[in-house]
């Protein structure tokens, strides 16, 4: 989503907070509505990340329009008291007819950075209040917040300070943050949320409909924690007159293996506890995370409520890795693990945890004395064999490869970098839940990142034969005897900026230009119907482009995807120059392959399809020919004549290439 775009959403969102609270004098006391839009943003904020009650008790108005703070307690997953300390900053601008961002009435050339001595200013504020000193302002609730905060502190306690701005992120701040946090730590933390982050949040929580990291809830990761368990252990076979007596053969099941594994049974307690404390990041690992808001299993509640001895026999259990596990004695009821990911099984976990979270204490108690979950536990610190197991242990429904990498680290910096266009790189099936209209009319698309990949693969990393060839290898990594493409897609030099320029060259190809190849080239050789062999044109018009701005623009360095991002689009000012060099493109390709006689087309397309060697000899070969320019901003016309002599010479089926 442009960040224009966004803007435009938030400033109507506040619009609405100022309409809905009319005869609210702290929302109104501006006569100007845009400078009471700094008091309502941050009561945005509180009501975006579930705060809202709070704010017309605990806010003071900043130092200026556009700013307010606040501080306010919540109790931690581990029962602890937290104290947040809040400054937010909106930044003014209007929005015009057309949709465009104008200060001063002309349109902004760059979206406001956030200003190194606006921040300079709000470290200042901060440092005082950490530090006690500073004086009592005209809201008594506030000053009476500001004194809880300080005996807190005092008392050891903990602190979150954050600056919540509308404004984008300035690299020049970096040292005053640092400087700060080092300052203040460990008890008290600082964290910027700029215009960058609260997009992401409003995209996962509005159109995927998943809870957000809430920066008002201070959450405990559990992938590094020591973790404790309570394990169900049971009396059956033992001495009955001895309490005791537990028979460990049993009520647990220990797996000699290449790994350290157990199974137990676990109380709805443990669950609960164990997900009120980390919440979805038990999930990190989990192919089918992060759940929606809605999305906890209503059959799973009402067995466990209406039927909780007969949850066992009905529910497949969860599945869980660990770093490390002890050796469990046979009267151990408790044991600590190190770190802890459910890989199969975050449903049952979220909906035991919702079905209890809503119980009175009696229905607890009858859930924890009927109702026991399995839990299959395997230690394991190989990030290879970690993956494998959560792939094999979610085979049960249809799974795609894409979906067993979507949390990796690089998906998701590549779906965040797209955040900030209008084309969106889904890393897993279905994750948006947005209507398509409601997308449209935001002017966004959303693509599968196996599109962004196989464009990208053909285009900026130049292995077509791979893209049409070997897309079932996109997204699998090479460990042992198997081999994928995954590392060499996607690394640290893989940009969304590159993939999206790939994906709109691609896009330009078009259907039908993409069919008449296909029937081209398979005229000659025998394909599967799923095998797109325009990709090779799209690889090969990278190759054109470069050699048209070499030679219209001799003394300039133009980065390729730059420019196709600048002007893909059909009322860009150089948009004829894309359009042309796909065209180009598939004329140069198509003669390179068909200007010869009838034996030798059916060589070349027999050798481009086996490996990507013959793509290479022809990419050699047209980089060290010249460029007709007249004949390049012709190649609409001059690619209609080539294809109907290429088709003139397609043979017959007896003809055509088995191999």
């Amino acid at each position: 989503m442009l960040t224009s775009t966004f803007y435009r959403l938030i400033n109507e969102e506040l619009e609405q907070i100022l309409a809905k609270h009319p005869n609210d004098e702290a929302l109104h006391t501006h006569r100007n509505p845009e400078q009471n839009k700094g008091y309502a943003f941050l009561v945005w904020f509180l009501d975006f990340y579930g705060q809202q009650p709070l704010y017309n008790r605990y806010i003071t108005d900043g130092k200026d329009d556009s700013s307010c703070d606040i501080i306010f307690s919540n109790t931690d997953s581990h029962e602890q008291t937290i104290f947040y300390v809040v400054q937010s900053k909106w930044v003014s601008l209007k929005v015009s007819e057309e949709g465009r961002l104008l200060r001063k009435n002309k349109p902004i050339q760059e979206y406001p950075k956030i200003k190194k001595e606006e921040f300079n200013a709000v470290i200042s504020d901060f440092a005082t209040v950490a530090s006690g000193t500073r004086k009592p302002g005209k809201n008594e609730s506030f000053n009476k917040k500001y004194e809880e905060l300080i005996t807190h502190l005092e008392r050891n306690g903990k602190a979150k300070f954050i600056f919540f701005t509308a404004a984008d992120y300035n690299e020049t701040i970096e040292d005053n943050m640092q400087a700060f946090k080092q300052e203040y730590a460990p008890n008290i933390t600082l964290e910027l949320i700029g215009i960058d982050r609260i997009r992401r949040d409003y995209i996962e929580f509005k159109f995927k409909e998943i809870v957000a990291n809430n920066p008002l809830e201070y959450t405990y990761s559990p992938e590094d924690t020591d973790i404790v368990l309570d394990i169900e252990r049971y009396k059956n076979g033992g001495n009955p007159l001895d309490d005791n007596a537990y028979l460990s053969t049993r009520d647990m099941l220990q797996f000699e293996g290449r790994t350290q594994a157990y199974i137990f049974t676990l109380k709805p307690k443990t669950i609960h506890t164990l997900f009120k404390k980390y919440k979805f990041k038990l999930f990190f690992k989990n192919v089918r995370n992060p759940l929606h808001r809605s999305n906890y299993n209503e059959k799973i509640v009402e067995t466990l409520q209406r039927r909780p001895d007969t949850f066992w026999y009905f529910n497949n259990g969860i599945t869980a890795i660990t770093k490390r596990i002890p050796d469990v004695g046979k009267n151990a009821q408790t044991l600590t693990v190190k770190g802890l990911q459910v890989i199969n099984g975050a449903q049952t976990v979220y909906s035991v945890y919702q079905a209890y979270e809503n119980a009175n204490h009696d229905q607890r108690e009858i859930m924890d004395t009927d109702a026991r979950i399995s839990f299959r536990l395997i230690r394991s610190s190989d990030e290879d064999f970690n993956l494998e197991i959560t792939r094999f242990t979610n085979s049960q429904n249809a799974m795609e490869p894409r979906d067993f990498v979507a949390n990796l680290e690089e998906q998701r910096r590549l779906q965040n970098e797209s955040f900030k266009t209008a084309v969106w790189y889904e890393k897993r099936r279905s994750e948006f839940r947005l209507e398509e209209k409601k997308l449209q009319e935001l002017g966004i698309r959303v693509l599968p990142n196996r599109f962004f990949v196989e464009s990208y693969l053909a285009f900026c990393l130049q292995r077509p034969t791979d893209a049409v060839f070997n897309s079932d290898k996109f997204f699998i990594k090479s460990v042992g005897t198997v081999k994928g493409l995954y590392d060499d897609i996607f690394n640290e030099k893989t940009s969304f900026e590159n993939m999206l320029a790939a994906a709109l060259m691609w896009e330009q190809i078009g259907d039908h230009q993409a069919s008449v190849i296909n029937s081209l080239l398979s005229g000659f050789y025998i394909l599967p119907e799923e095998q797109n062999m325009a990709l090779y044109v799209l690889a090969f018009s990278r190759v054109i482009l470069k050699k048209y701005l070499e030679a219209t623009y001799p003394n300039k360095l133009i980065n390729i995807d730059q420019f196709i991002l600048n002007n893909a689009f059909t009322k860009a000012t150089h948009y004829d120059i894309i359009f042309n060099a796909n065209a180009y493109a598939c004329y140069r390709f198509i003669g390179r392959i068909y200007l010869s006689n009838f034996e030798n087309v059916k060589l070349h397309v027999k050798q481009l399809v086996k490996s990507n060697t013959f793509y290479e000899v022809l990419v050699h070969e047209e980089e060290n020919s010249s460029i007709d320019l007249k004949e390049f901003e012709e190649a609409a016309n001059n690619l209609d004549k080539m294809i109907k002599l290429a088709q003139s010479m397609l043979p017959t089926n007896k003809e055509k290439d088995t191999e």
